[in-house]
C-alpha cells in the first residue's frame, strides 16, 4: 500500500498543486473539506486532470488513487488521520487552528509529519503553537510554497495552473518529499525573507502603481515600455535590498527574471485590487514593503520605485481597495507622524523625511 497523505483543502490550490506533489512522492491521498459536493465529486472519479498554460500534452498529468472526507465526518476523518504518514493543508491560515485541534484525540499509529502548505510566516509551528496542545508522534515542518492557480470554473475537478512552482522545507532531519524541480530543502528564514521582499514586495509596488494608472489586471503592467521600466527597476530594488540582508545568495537574478514571467503572463487574470487589499498589513513595519525600504534606505541605494508607491499613498484616493480607508487615516496628521508612530522609524526620521516627503 502506499503512504497516506491526509490533505486539508480541496480547492484548486490542494488538487492543482499539493496533490500532484503528494502523488509523485508515492502517497495516496485524502482530501478533507467542508465542500460536500466537492467531495462527493472526488468520491465518485478515478481521475482528474491538471494541466498548465501551455496546454500541451507534454504539461498535462492526471491525479489519481485519491478519497474525499467530509470535514464534519468526524469518524473517518479520525480514522484516515491515525493511519497518515504526512498530513498537510492548503485551507488558509485563518482555517489552520482547526485542523490542528482535529488531531488532538487522534491515536496515531505511525509518526506522521505534518506542512501547512500556507502564505504565512511559519504556518506549520505558528498554527502549532497557537493551538496549544500536545499532540503526541506529531512531527512538524515548516514550508515556503509558490505558485499561482488562476480563477477558474468550479464545475471540474480539472484544475490548470502556471508552469512555475516551488516548494522549499526547512532542512531537517526527516524529509517527506524527495527534492525534485518543485520541492527543495533549505534555510528557511532566507527563503522567507527572499519570497517575501522580491516577489510580494513587488506584487505590492505593481498594484498600486497599475491602480493609480488605471490598470486592472498585473499582465497589463508588460504591455509597453514606460510601465515595463517601473516593474523592472522596481524588483532590481527589491533584489539589491535582498542581497543586502544575505549577500551569500547566488541566483537573485534568475528568481527576478522568473517573478517577472510569471506576471507578465495574461492567463493568470492577477486582479491588481486583489493584490493590493489589507494595506495595513502589507505597509506595516518589517513587512513586504517597509523591511526592504529600511536597508535600502540606511545603505544610500535607489528607492524611487518606493518613492512612487509611497507618494501614490500620500495623494490617491484608493477606496475600492479593500482596507484603504482605514489605512489613509494613518497620515491624517502628516507623514512624521507616520513613521514614527505606524514605522518607528526613531533615530532614523531625518532620513526618511528627506527621501520620501
Amino acid at each position: 500500500m502506499d503512504k497516506l497523505a491526509v490533505h486539508f483543502g480541496a480547492g484548486n490550490i490542494g488538487r492543482g498543486f499539493i496533490a500532484p506533489v503528494l502523488q509523485d512522492n508515492g502517497f495516496e491521498v485524502t482530501f478533507v473539506d467542508v465542500d460536500s459536493l466537492l467531495i462527493s465529486k472526488l468520491n465518485s472519479v478515478n481521475q482528474y486532470q491538471v494541466s498548465n498554460f501551455l496546454n500541451s500534452k507534454e504539461n498535462t498529468l492526471f491525479v489519481e488513487n485519491f478519497s474525499g472526507i467530509e470535514l464534519n465526518n468526524l469518524a473517518d476523518l479520525e480514522l484516515a488521520l491515525s493511519k497518515a504518514d504526512l498530513i498537510t493543508t492548503s485551507v488558509g491560515p485563518n482555517h489552520l487552528l482547526s485542523v490542528i485541534n482535529s488531531m488532538v484525540n487522534v491515536e496515531f499509529e505511525k509518526s506522521p509529519v505534518f506542512v501547512a502548505f500556507e502564505n504565512k510566516y511559519r504556518a506549520s509551528s505558528t498554527a502549532y503553537k497557537e493551538a496549544n496542545v500536545e499532540i503526541d508522534k506529531l512531527e512538524i515542518i515548516d514550508a515556503v510554497v509558490d505558485k499561482i492557480v488562476p480563477p477558474q470554473s468550479t464545475e471540474s475537478l480539472d484544475v490548470t495552473v502556471e508552469e512555475f512552482g516551488s516548494i522549499v522545507l526547512e532542512d531537517q532531519p526527516i524529509k517527506p518529499f524527495k527534492s525534485s524541480e518543485v520541492v527543495s530543502y533549505g534555510d528557511y528564514e532566507k527563503e522567507f525573507i527572499k519570497k517575501l521582499w522580491i516577489l510580494n514586495g513587488l506584487h505590492l509596488q505593481l498594484a498600486y502603481y497599475g491602480l493609480a494608472n488605471n490598470k486592472k489586471f498585473m499582465h497589463e503592467l508588460f504591455d509597453d515600455s514606460k510601465n515595463i521600466e517601473f516593474s523592472k527597476n522596481a524588483i532590481n530594488s527589491l533584489g539589491e535590498a535582498y542581497l543586502l540582508f544575505d549577500r551569500a545568495t547566488k541566483d537573485v537574478d534568475d528568481y527576478k527574471e522568473t517573478i517577472l514571467k510569471r506576471f507578465s503572463a495574461p492567463e493568470v487574470k492577477d486582479e491588481l485590487i486583489r493584490v493590493a487589499r489589507n494595506p495595513l498589513i502589507k505597509f506595516n513595519k518589517s513587512e513586504r514593503f517597509h523591511a526592504p525600504l529600511d536597508l535600502l534606505l540606511k545603505n544610500s541605494s535607489n528607492i524611487e520605485t518606493f518613492q512612487s508607491v509611497f507618494q501614490i499613498l500620500l495623494n490617491e484616493d484608493l477606496d475600492d481597495i479593500d482596507g484603504f480607508k482605514e489605512f489613509k487615516k494613518l497620515f491624517q496628521n502628516g507623514i512624521e507622524e507616520f513613521f514614527t508612530d505606524f514605522w518607528n522609524v526613531d533615530s532614523d526620521l531625518e532620513i526618511y523625511l528627506s527621501k520620501l516627503k
